[in-house]
């Protein structure tokens, strides 16, 4: 393990600290960079430039969608910037079936994801995106809260007091 990694236990699991602690913007300047692990300053900077591009609760939430991520790929020992597309595919089986997330839910997780790599390959850390030909779950259409009943136009839903032309 290199020098200056630290490992956290979380829920029973060691995870490298450096993924937990990288997720606020503020604390980036703060982090000191450790020259023997040069793929953690891409990463951090790859992360930092994904949430500049939310504000209030939708960063909280893109960021808590993003750590579950880079958690996973802490436990599976993996570095985000060099993940395959089949990694992306077995993070989403990982969410179906060993975290039992709803539908919704794993295609939320996943676009998150897909949106972190798809701007470290606007910013030229990535070639492509790893996430562009990566078959997403099937998501059931949300269905409106109030829907407006269908006009019917018959003489029998007419308004009382309106005579029929003779």
């Amino acid at each position: 393990m290199p020098q200056g990694v630290q490992i956290r236990e979380l829920r029973g699991v060691q995870v490298l600290a450096q993924c937990q602690g990288m997720m606020t913007f503020t604390e980036l300047a703060f982090v000191p960079s450790d020259p023997l692990v040069p793929f953690t300053d891409r990463l951090r900077l790859a992360v930092a430039a994904y949430l500049a591009r939310f504000k209030g609760s939708s960063r909280k939430h893109t960021e808590s969608d993003l750590r579950c991520y880079l958690t996973w790929c802490a436990e599976h020992g993996l570095d985000p910037l060099a993940a395959q597309r089949p990694h992306l595919e077995l993070y989403i089986r990982w969410m179906q079936e060993i975290r039992r997330f709803k539908p919704s839910t794993v295609s939320r997780r996943f676009s998150v994801t897909a949106g972190f790599y798809r701007t470290c390959a606007i910013d030229g850390i990535m070639e492509h995106s790893l996430a562009e030909h990566v078959r997403r779950p099937r998501c059931p259409p949300s269905r409106p809260r109030w829907v407006h009943p269908p006009a019917v136009r018959g003489p029998a839903h007419r308004r009382p007091g309106i005579a029929e032309p003779m």
